[in-house]
């Protein structure tokens, strides 16, 4: 099992997260906050309480503003039934559409103290192994992601599926990424996705104590589920009382630190927005008091990344393989002699 230990990744895309569901002045609105307040507030409170995180950013919205994109097949989904673009301003770009695109957030990011990961959350948000997407769309995000990494002098470490929705796994690894978020444990996955839904939901409302993972291998790369969600405060999400999200973090933290294994949460900074500032105040003091318990050494907090290579090591360790480093324009990086099998990059970072 291992050591105690906190994994916190967030999935940042502005308005992106939304682009086959709605289009209008409250969202845009949304967007504009969050590119303008609630990311840099939501850094801030990371940074002066020590602690790193795995940001997934959507690959799009990491640039000043849309690059080609004939590359990318069309997809042709049955509740989405326009051009996945559509929506997305073709001639603006950060000065002008801030709730599309956010360069500026991603080098913020990537100068902060402590360090920060950045991973991706696919390039347009996609859904990946939806009836109306072909496989050739996901090599064709994959590859734009790794293009994106290239020019921003960033590793292709994570990857976080828009909703979850985890499929193309093999394409995924052939693409140079280690690892993925999976989809929470649950203490019963249903047959029923809507009994599954509310199950969360009563988790939520109750303050029930969330599952600690593991990581694993699946077809070549790191599976880390999440534990939790820390939900919107949007809608209905509101009349979940603030003491009860609290209150399965706390717990969290208490089974972690007597238990081990690893308690991943995970957000979306877009939910910030939604009665400001009740959501933040909750991610405020759950970091202000998982930092207490780091610098205290009763756990640790990880990257996504930083826990994918540890568990590589662990693996290639057990099953006697050799890893040799090789230096990259980007650091480290650690190739098993037996690749092909194990199927894996891992950067160390120098």
């Amino acid at each position: 099992m291992t050591q105690p230990t906190v994994v916190i990744s967030l999935d940042l895309e502005l308005i992106w997260g939304y682009i086959d569901l709605r289009h209008d002045d409250d969202l845009v609105e949304m967007g504009r906050w969050t590119h303008d307040v609630g990311v840099p507030n939501l850094l801030n409170h990371f940074t002066r309480n020590g602690l790193s995180a795995t940001w997934a950013v959507v690959g799009a919205m990491a640039r000043p503003s849309l690059p080609d994109i004939s590359g990318l097949p069309e997809v042709n989904y049955r509740h989405f039934p326009k051009p996945w673009f559509s929506n997305v301003p073709k001639e603006g770009d950060e000065s002008t559409h801030p709730e599309w695109f956010g360069a500026s957030l991603v080098e913020m990011i990537r100068n902060a103290s402590p360090k920060q990961e950045i991973g991706f959350h696919s390039f347009s948000h996609v859904l990946f192994g939806w009836p109306g997407m072909k496989r050739e769309r996901a090599i064709a995000e994959y590859r734009y992601c790794a293009q994106t990494a290239r020019e921003l002098g960033i590793g292709t470490t994570c990857f976080v599926f828009p909703r979850n929705l985890v499929a193309y796994l093999a394409d995924l690894r052939d693409a140079g990424f280690t690892c993925f978020r999976d989809v929470d444990e649950l203490p019963v996955r249903f047959a029923s996705k809507t009994l599954t839904s509310v199950e969360k939901v009563v988790a939520d409302f109750a303050g029930l104590s969330p599952r600690m993972i593991e990581p694993s291998l699946k077809e070549g790369m790191v599976s880390i589920p999440g534990s939790m969600l820390i939900r919107s405060a949007a809608g209905w999400r509101k009349y979940i009382p603030d003491s009860s999200r609290l209150r399965r973090l706390r717990k969290g933290l208490e089974r972690v630190r007597r238990d081990g294994g690893v308690f991943h949460v995970w957000l979306h900074p877009e939910d910030l927005y939604a009665e400001w500032p009740r959501l933040e105040n909750v991610v405020a003091r759950f970091l202000e008091e998982l930092g207490a318990l780091v610098r205290d050494g009763d756990l640790r907090c990880l990257t996504m990344g930083q826990l994918a290579r540890e568990f590589q090591t662990k693996l290639a360790v057990k099953q006697g393989r050799n890893l040799s480093p090789v230096h990259t324009e980007h650091g480290y990086v650690e190739r098993a002699t037996q690749e092909r099998e194990f199927g894996a990059r891992f950067t160390i970072s120098r």
